[in-house]
């Protein structure tokens, strides 16, 4: 009697295991609960303009510190957004040299990662960017000739990039994007 129970059950969970896999990728993928989406190819190496949320200075900054940065506008294929304006971007700061005696000016590298589509898909990014700090070693000679060896404490200035600008950004990679009708 306990055989046949165990029969049963498992004729059951086999019934369910070949029926689930063909219903389980359009329920995950939204498709039951809203049958007019469709897919979008977005093409590796389309352009669009982010802008930092902050100012980012070679003062402070280290390698490896984590950047955001935010979509300026819609990006649109065939009149479809894609990647919505406002969405966080995610980046890193590649170098940073603070600014140093003798009048050197500081040196800032960042890097533009990943963001996310509308359908919440991560979609690979690349772009940089880099700033330096104005070198005051023109400044520094004349000190040094007028007053010795105390003009070579003249510091150069640190890298800024304010925050607001705009830094031009594109695709890395091919991906379909499923975007409402």
């Amino acid at each position: 009697m306990n055989l046949l129970k165990w029969g049963k059950a498992v004729a059951l969970m086999l019934a369910l295991a070949l029926l689930a896999p063909s219903t389980l990728p359009a329920f995950a993928a939204g498709h039951l609960d809203d049958p007019k989406t469709n897919e979008v190819m977005l093409p590796d190496s389309t352009e669009f303009e982010v802008e930092t949320t902050e100012e980012i200075s070679s003062k402070t900054a280290t390698e490896g510190d984590p950047l955001s940065f935010k979509v300026t506008d819609d990006v649109k294929i065939n009149g479809q957004t894609l990647i919505a304006a406002g969405t966080l971007v995610k980046g890193s700061i590649t170098s940073a040299k603070k600014a140093g005696m003798m009048g050197r000016g500081g040196q800032l590298g960042i890097r533009v990662e990943t963001t996310t589509t509308v359908d919440g898909q991560k979609i690979k990014l690349r772009s940089s960017k880099g700033k330096e700090g104005e070198d005051k070693t023109g400044t520094t000679v004349a000190l040094v000739v007028l007053f010795g060896p105390l003009g070579f404490l003249k510091h150069g200035k640190n890298a800024k990039i304010k925050s607001g600008t705009k830094i031009k950004v594109y695709t890395d990679e091919e991906k379909k994007v499923e975007v409402k009708a």
